[in-house]
């Protein structure tokens, strides 16, 4: 359940809809309610506001989720989710999960396997230089590494199939990183519909593999560059350079490195 504080929000003033997206919101564990806002373009902040409520909201409808009693009531139906006697049209925290997961499936794109664009040489290097080559050996290999969440990660951050003691060449980690950057390449080849350079798509691809495909998919950069607006779509990067709902100096720094090889 979420921890975050109710602010600004008469709970006793609400719509019925209002007061299920508010359910909805506060029976969410934290970074999947922080996941909401990135996706709504907010700041990520650890209260719920008339703003986070109202936006959330249209992102429901949006996703063509009715929020409206009879609407709760038959998600729940549909999901088998307990919907009888005393708990019939509340939402608890197993009904908030799947409202989570049902938004996420309907804003994820889903992208044809492959494309034949690839990332250029200035913006792999750019992606090397951010990422991070980990745990180097005295020999130039490199080892495998237990990230800061606990996952065994080796190379430019690869951690499909890795185990602790796996040891590889650099030349290995460019290849796993080459094959980990293909769907951010189809990401952006299939969600921008506007003429791109390589260095601009290149750009792209940096930020989807950082950002991920949802929030780009929902992004005001996106929006901006198809309706052909370049130099408006190259100032948005630098708004995406928050973690927890704060300024990263080295986001900062990527944003910055993005955005200027995307208008070179």
């Amino acid at each position: 359940m979420s921890a975050l504080t109710i602010k600004d929000i008469n709970t006793d003033s609400l719509s019925v809809e209002e007061r299920y997206a508010l359910d909805i919101l506060v029976n969410l564990p934290v970074p999947q309610v922080s996941k909401l806002q990135e996706l709504m373009e907010l700041e990520v902040e650890d209260v719920i506001s008339p703003i986070i409520l109202q936006n959330f909201i249209e992102l429901c409808q949006e996703c063509g989720l009715d929020l409206s009693e009879a609407g709760v009531n038959k998600f729940k139906d549909a999901n088998k989710l307990g919907n009888t006697g005393a708990v019939r049209g509340i939402i608890g925290p197993q009904t908030a999960q799947f409202y989570f997961d049902a938004i996420i499936k309907k804003v994820t794109p889903e992208l044809p396997p492959g494309t034949d664009r690839n990332i250029n040489q200035a913006g792999l290097d750019l992606v090397k230089e951010f990422e991070g080559l980990h745990k180097r050996c005295p020999d130039g290999r490199v080892e495998a590494y237990i990230d800061p969440v606990g996952i065994p990660t080796i190379g430019w951050g690869h951690t499909a199939g890795v185990r602790i003691g796996d040891i590889i060449t650099v030349e290995q980690a460019e290849k796993l990183l080459r094959q980990d950057l293909e769907s951010s390449e189809s990401t952006v080849s299939n969600l921008v519909k506007v003429s791109l350079t390589d260095n601009q798509f290149s750009a792209l691809v940096s930020f989807v593999f950082n950002i991920g495909p949802t929030a780009f998919r929902r992004s005001t950069l996106l929006r901006k560059l198809n309706q052909g607006d370049v130099q408006g779509a190259a100032n948005e990067f630098l708004r995406w350079n928050k973690g927890g709902g704060r300024v990263l100096l080295g986001l900062s720094k990527r944003r910055e490195a993005e955005r200027k090889l995307f208008l070179s």
